[in-house]
């Protein structure tokens, strides 16, 4: 189609001439465009194509580099398209691909990336492309085309592009996604059930739409370092509260900030061995860092090494 902007013999005359800065600013060319257009004179390319005010300077940036690259710039030489556009059909023609398909300014680049991306896993990315499909759908359609499974299903019913990619991940890892196929779930939740599910804990704990994905990743956390995480696993309590009290599980402390039965020990057994132990009665430690550090002082060591939290 036409572009709309100086006349071709305007241009061709400005050229002709050699006209200066002044002269191709007072043609209505801001600074960034003149640079462009300075770039490829002094490269010795026919700025014709993008000597002309319809353009902003990154398009003429991408015609330039185009014609410097010997490529075909008369293809996406269009102000309808935009910079990023004009780089996806580059990227075409240099894989020598059909272009037919794919050179529509209706389509936005990332869904001309993925029209691109799709030429080899011979499907039809065009005709979902017509429909509206944005360019994250399509990519995790080409994706699983790539892995060979079907998920048009879960485009069909308007899943996200974030809880299609969980989706696509569980089938291909093999676990079972009934688990979380609700649209209730977001992306992030999902996300969540499906590493449960590929480490063999109970996600029936935490597949509970309200719990938030945060709150799912501490609960699954617990179980997969076989604690016992009723103490936390509530939607009352916040993910960051969850995550001290799993930290404290893990450490062999109790989940309510108390020192646990061990840690007491390390204690009772240093002010029986007579050492300074304000140094490791700290609920952070675990009772095997307790351990460590009492050993050290028993035997007269240095043990700022060991003092994380001093």
């Amino acid at each position: 189609m036409d572009n709309e902007g100086l006349t071709l013999d305007k241009k061709k005359e400005l050229i002709a001439k050699g006209a200066n800065k002044e002269e191709w600013l007072a043609a209505g060319f801001n600074e960034l465009q003149w640079i462009e257009i300075k770039h490829g004179m002094n490269n010795g390319i026919n700025v014709l194509y993008y000597a002309d005010t319809c353009f902003d300077a990154s398009q003429m940036k991408s015609i330039r580099l185009g014609l410097e690259e010997g490529l075909e710039v008369s293809v996406f030489a269009d102000s309808d398209y935009d910079y990023l556009q004009m780089e996806e059909i580059k990227a075409a023609m240099r894989d020598n691909l059909d272009l037919t398909e794919m050179c529509n300014p209706k389509f936005s680049h990332d869904v001309m990336r993925e029209i691109r991306l799709s030429y080899g896993y011979n499907f039809d990315m065009t005709k979902l492309a017509n429909e509206g499909y944005s360019g994250a759908i399509l990519r995790q359609i080409r994706l699983s085309k790539k892995d060979d499974v079907d998920i048009l299903f879960f485009v069909k019913e308007d899943y996200d592009e974030y809880q299609i990619n969980e989706l696509r991940l569980g089938i291909v890892h093999c676990v079972d996604i009934t688990e979380y196929m609700l649209h209730e779930f977001t992306g992030d939740q999902m996300e969540q059930i499906r590493l449960g599910l590929e480490a063999g804990v109970d996600v029936s704990l935490y597949k509970l739409i309200g719990f938030s994905s945060g709150q799912m990743k501490q609960i699954r956390l617990g179980l997969e370092a076989g604690i016992d995480v009723s103490d936390y696993a509530d939607p009352f309590v916040d993910a960051v509260e969850m995550k001290r009290m799993r930290e404290a599980l893990e450490s062999g402390g109790s989940s309510d900030g108390e020192l646990s039965e061990l840690q007491s020990q390390e204690i009772i057994l240093g002010l029986q061995s007579g050492v300074d132990v304000s140094l490791y009665a700290d609920i952070r430690y675990t009772f095997k860092q307790m351990e460590a550090i009492r050993i050290r002082l028993e035997r007269g060591e240095d043990v700022s090494e060991l003092l994380a939290y001093a």
